[in-house]
């Protein structure tokens, strides 16, 4: 029994002797070093989340903004068709008017 608790002691002290108490500044050290890894990282990763959102609503935009040229678009083409010269002609034949040639060609050109 003797013998046991010898050798245990000298497992502890080879212990103790293997692994030293650190100092309060090497604590500090560490411990700050820790904590800014800690903080990095999630910082780090409330970045890369924040990215990713930033890219989401990037494309939503330019989805909008493809959706209002489609329909700028349609408008334009739209436009080109109510004020073709012979639909403008047969309107105003149809309202009994006189059409003056020279002006039908000023109709798509007032943008």
């Amino acid at each position: 029994m003797a013998n046991k608790k010898q050798e245990e002691r000298a497992i502890r002290d080879a212990f103790q002797r293997r692994f030293r108490k650190f100092s309060r500044l090497e604590v500090a050290f560490y411990g700050s070093i820790i904590i800014a890894a800690v903080l990095m990282s999630v910082g780090i990763i409330y970045l890369q989340s924040r990215n990713l959102q930033v890219k989401q609503e990037i494309t939503q935009i330019n989805s909008q903004i493809s959706d209002a040229e489609t329909d700028l678009n349609n408008a334009k083409q739209e436009v080109n068709e109510l004020t073709r010269s012979e639909r403008v002609a047969e309107i105003a034949e149809r309202a009994g008017l006189s059409i003056d040639n020279s002006n039908l060609g000023n109709i798509g050109s007032n943008e």
